[in-house]
């Protein structure tokens, strides 16, 4: 069985990450190398020969990983975005309420595109601002001695335990901001999705007042965290200072003898303290960075249907509903749907017509009972072998950017142009062909924008007809059609051999003259 996807990164995310990791750790060292020689170099006074080779090869390596950690964002970008389609191509679709749907849109969007910036950029901060003064200090110790180093250490440790007490004052300030900003980026969507009917109901004031209050919550947010960032900066600057000054009074009150490794020492404590400077607004940045990735991993855990690793195969296309109950909507549902059949299923809205025709392809699983196909149960088939069977057209018809042909191809990727034209005059879209010099190749607009609601519709049925499964599913697939265009269509459905199972609103009788009658909201679904 398949179990839930982990909550990790993929496993090509975390290598490149691993490997950028030890390439800013090499520059470090590089780094650290280079420094020490030069402070040799002046104690010394040595030739500069060795200062220049190691500097050229700390810059080399600089050069090289950074360039690395640019490109490891980008294949990062993928890796995170196929682990997305992974996890999404067996995801339960009930998972996909408004909520998530929010959540995937700001994963895709903006944790993501966050993410790709962590080789390059954050790695660097957090790799090389605690690993230089480490190893300066080793450098500290060669040029001026153990106790020298022991005060330089001192002083760092003072320092860094300053700006830790900075960076906890900063994520305390900061813990709720995304929360509030995910709120915001919900409330906006909304506003966007509905905008209508808030402009009709409530009027243009009023219609943005939800949205002004969720835009005041994440100001407020806002704010708390700059007030509190200006007095940590400030800690942070002095402490970032704070070994360097100190060093310069060791030096002035022992008099140091040799300027020489006066200055070499001024060089290494400062390069070792510069890197603090880069930690003193760090909370912020990791309680973000952590925040990101927790969202990415809620995307990538969403719950999955398990599945067998060998499909058991049906016997025939007959549907069987067992004592089928699915949260409140669906309570003791038993019903069959006869091979070849023309069901239709009735009854009021939030009678569970639409949740009965999803669990029926698998979308979900039933919280009691079963559902076979040809005498296997759904969960014993891979639903990539269950997805063959079906051909389905949602209530709300999906037409993507390109052409008609673009869209209709979705049924049969391999389709001929002329199967392509037989399925869409099929679905009544013969006018729709002729009206432009293009036929199917020409362009339905952004999201089907240059069709008709009624001829996105028909777009879909064509999809699903030309897929020509052994079972179509009809989710109020006609409802934007007047009555004789869908009078035209059910014809040409009824004619089709494969089992057809229609949910409409409309009078059925007549239009497609089902065989079978199941009607939902009454104490179960009932064969009539």
């Amino acid at each position: 069985m398949n179990t839930q996807h982990t909550q990790t990164l993929p496993a090509a995310a975390r290598r490149r990450l691993v490997l950028i990791s030890l390439g800013w750790a090499l520059v470090a060292l590089a780094e650290a190398t280079a420094y020490t020689v030069l402070a040799l170099a002046i104690a010394k006074h040595q030739p500069p020969g060795m200062v220049i080779a190691t500097a050229a090869v700390a810059l080399f390596i600089t050069v090289l990983v950074s360039r690395s950690g640019y490109l490891t964002g980008a294949r990062l970008a993928g890796d995170l975005f196929q682990g997305v389609g992974a996890a999404f191509s067996h995801a339960k679709l009930s998972w996909f309420t408004e909520k998530n749907r929010t959540l995937v849109g700001t994963v895709a969007g903006q944790s993501i595109p966050a993410l790709m910036s962590v080789p390059a950029h954050q790695l660097q901060t957090f790799i090389l601002s605690p690993l230089i003064p480490l190893l300066l200090l080793v450098g500290i110790a060669i040029v001026a001695g153990p106790l020298t180093m022991l005060l330089v250490a001192g002083l760092v440790i003072i320092a860094f335990v300053a700006q830790l007490f900075a960076q906890r004052a900063l994520s305390r300030a900061d813990a709720g901001r995304n929360t509030v900003e995910q709120a915001a980026t919900e409330a906006s969507l909304e506003f966007i999705d509905h905008l209508e009917l808030l402009r009709t109901a409530a009027g243009p004031d009023r219609a943005v007042s939800r949205l002004e209050d969720t835009w005041d919550t994440h100001e407020a947010a806002l704010a708390r965290t700059n007030q509190v960032s200006t007095p940590a900066t400030f800690v942070s600057s002095l402490a970032s200072i704070l070994p360097l000054a100190g060093l310069l009074l060791f030096i002035a009150s022992t008099a140091m003898e040799n300027p020489a490794t006066a200055l070499a020492l001024i060089i290494l404590t400062a390069r070792a303290s510069a890197p603090l400077d880069a930690l003193a607004l760090a909370g912020v940045s990791i309680n973000e960075l952590r925040t990101t990735i927790n969202r990415y991993r809620a995307v990538l855990s969403a719950p999955v249907l398990p599945e067998p690793t060998k499909s058991v195969q049906s016997v025939g296309h007959a549907m069987t509903v067992n004592d089928v109950s699915h949260i409140t909507v669906l309570q003791g549902v038993s019903t069959e749907v006869p091979e070849g059949s023309t069901t239709i299923i009735t009854g009021p809205t939030g009678s569970g017509k639409s949740t009965l025709l999803s669990l029926l392809m698998r979308f979900d699983d039933p919280d009691n009972g079963r559902i076979e196909l040809g005498g296997v149960d759904l969960t014993d088939m891979r639903y990539e072998d269950l997805a063959k069977q079906i051909g389905y057209v949602p209530q709300d018809p999906v037409v993507f950017d390109g052409t008609l042909a673009d869209n209709i191809r979705l049924g049969d990727p391999s389709a001929t142009d002329e199967e392509i034209i037989h399925a869409a005059k099929q679905a009544a879209l013969g006018q729709v062909i002729e009206q432009s010099p293009l036929g199917i190749q020409q362009s339905v607009g952004h999201h089907g924008n240059a069709l008709s609601g009624g001829e996105r519709q028909r777009v879909a049925i064509a999809r699903a007809l030309l897929k020509q499964a052994p079972i179509l599913i009809l989710d109020e697939a006609t409802s934007a059609l007047d009555t004789a265009t869908e009078a035209k269509i059910a014809k040409a459905i009824r004619a089709l051999p494969c089992t057809k199972i229609v949910v409409t609103h409309r009078d059925a009788e007549t239009t497609w003259q089902p065989t079978i009658r199941i009607a939902l909201g009454e104490s179960s679904g009932t064969n009539k």
